[in-house]
């Protein structure tokens, strides 16, 4: 097991400033599988047998069925932005984005289909308290986050070991905070302002507006970047060795 670091979060201007990064990030994970599925090949006339043929659509289709999953973060992202007053982010750094905008860990890069790009996706979407190497070209990461001292009067950068655990101390934050100035304090975004699946499909998009929203809408994506980590792994086993990329 990895010993996580607690990320601090003091006051509204910190969560905002974190939930900006959290939707940064989202973006840009999907930005990387659907570059890994827009790199595969898609018919005979590109050198496919029949056999490669039916093993390369059926990797695109799953994953861009992770990218789907990735998307569907993002908008839960974005509701839990508008909930506590914030605006809708979808913006994120241009590619290849090094380590000084997100932990050492939490690289990015636009890597076509191949082991290395499931080893990239594997280790960032590794479930909580695991650490799982990342492909050979993340090698040498960024320096660490300066430790918070409590005292700062604007955001920092704080690092976390993966994905899931940046949003459990995100969970974690709206708790205490909720607790220190009450829930009608915190979330102040009016709920029309936010999306559902009515509009997208998704039951699980739901509004935030309270605290068991949140922690709804937190447990949704901590549970489908574990079906990730999953459909990653699994794909890892198939015989990619086969594909003429």
């Amino acid at each position: 097991m990895v010993r996580e670091q607690p990320i601090v979060i003091q006051d509204r201007e910190e969560l905002l400033f974190l939930l900006t990064e959290a939707a940064q990030l989202e973006h840009m994970v999907l930005c990387q599988y659907l570059f890994a599925a827009f790199s595969l090949k898609q018919s005979a006339d590109e050198g496919l047998t029949a056999e490669q043929l039916h093993a390369v659509r059926a990797w695109s289709r799953s994953i861009s069925g992770v990218a789907s999953q990735e998307r569907l973060h993002l908008a839960l992202v974005n509701n839990l932005f508008t909930s506590v007053g914030g605006s809708p982010c979808f913006r994120h750094p241009n590619f290849p984005q090094g380590a000084r905008y997100f932990p050492p860990e939490v690289q990015h890069a636009l890597l076509p289909f191949g082991d290395d790009a499931l080893t990239h996706f594997i280790h960032l979407e590794c479930p909580e308290g695991m650490r799982l190497p990342d492909a050979p070209q993340f090698a040498n990461p960024g320096p660490v986050a300066a430790p918070v001292t409590r005292v700062e009067i604007v955001p920092v950068r704080q690092d976390f070991a993966t994905i899931g655990h940046f949003y459990r101390e995100l969970e974690r934050g709206l708790q205490t905070l909720a607790a220190r100035f009450g829930e009608e304090r915190i979330f102040i975004g009016p709920p029309e302002a936010q999306t559902t699946g009515r509009y997208f499909g998704w039951p699980e998009l739901i509004q935030v507006t309270n605290l068991a929203t949140a922690q709804r809408a937190i447990d949704t994506i901590v549970e489908e970047g574990r079906r990730c980590y999953r459909r990653s792994r699994e794909l890892a086993f198939w015989p990619l060795s086969a594909y003429p990329g």
